[in-house]
């Protein structure tokens, strides 16, 4: 094209579904993250009238991390004016033992119904305690700001989509002249569409380097950063395979849609 003016339209088509793309990943790289510092942060409470070990839970666990004893010293502390010394020993030694279990992957809610399933049937434990209710609100959370994500990145997709195609129909249309001498004298179909390959190639790269470059520079927005640090997250950077990716994804479209939109103009 001879002009920016006759490929804006599709060079902002373009930049919308990168982007687009670019946010679906974002967002699951920052969900993953925040899965694994709820996971850092989650604890599960196990109530047990016989002592557990690492090697009990780890074969019923995958996903199993640490095991702690939870000891009693702050009740027995609190109690120790009131009682006697002996009377607080009977009484340590009636207590059920307290254990916190660390996952090391944030579970899903079904997961998390099998592991208390299955520590129930340990012998000696009496309660375990998941705290599901707060759980499964976040965790919710989680996977609804994933979907909307990729439900987000579909929609631009489609609509960028459709607006290239009207893009590139004006094109054939301004080289229509060209486009039927060159058909007269039995040119191929590469031949003929060869200019908008060209520009479908170039805007490609072009939109890519604008999304690259916008998502090089978020992170280091203050504004940004004091959002995100609200829930102590941090925006990862585009990685350098995202880029090949984007880049992919931009080639791939700009010339399925200029050989579908030439196929039918023949």
């Amino acid at each position: 094209m001879r002009s920016l003016k006759d490929n804006i339209g599709f060079i902002l088509a373009l930049i919308a579904i990168l982007a687009s793309v670019e946010f679906s990943f974002l967002s699951d790289k920052m969900v993953k993250n925040y899965e694994q510092l709820m996971a850092n942060d989650y604890n599960i409470i196990i109530v047990s009238n016989k002592e557990l070990l690492d090697t009990t839970l780890k074969p019923i666990i995958p996903t199993f991390a640490s095991l702690e004893i939870l000891g009693p010293q702050k009740i027995l502390e609190r109690l120790s004016n009131d009682v006697s010394a002996k009377n607080l020993s009977i009484l340590q030694n009636a207590l059920p033992k307290f254990y916190s279990l660390r996952l090391n992957a944030f579970p899903s809610s079904d997961y998390m119904n099998q592991i208390r399933a299955k520590i129930l049937k340990l012998d000696g434990v009496s309660k375990v305690e998941t705290f599901s209710k707060t759980h499964d609100k976040v965790y919710k959370i989680l996977n609804i700001t994933r979907s909307v994500s990729y439900v987000f990145m579909g929609l631009i997709a489609l609509i960028g989509t459709l607006l290239m195609s009207r893009q590139i129909s004006l094109w054939i249309y301004k080289h229509k002249e060209r486009i039927e001498i060159m058909s007269l004298f039995g040119a191929p179909f590469m031949l003929k569409s060869a200019v908008l390959y060209k520009s479908a190639i170039l805007d490609s790269i072009l939109s890519t380097a604008i999304v690259v470059c916008l998502f090089k520079a978020m992170p280091s927005i203050q504004g940004i950063q004091n959002l995100l640090s609200q829930v102590d997250l941090i925006m990862p950077q585009i990685e350098l395979k995202d880029m090949f990716i984007l880049f992919g994804i931009a080639l791939t479209l700009g010339v399925f849609v200029v050989s579908i939109v030439m196929a039918r103009a023949k």
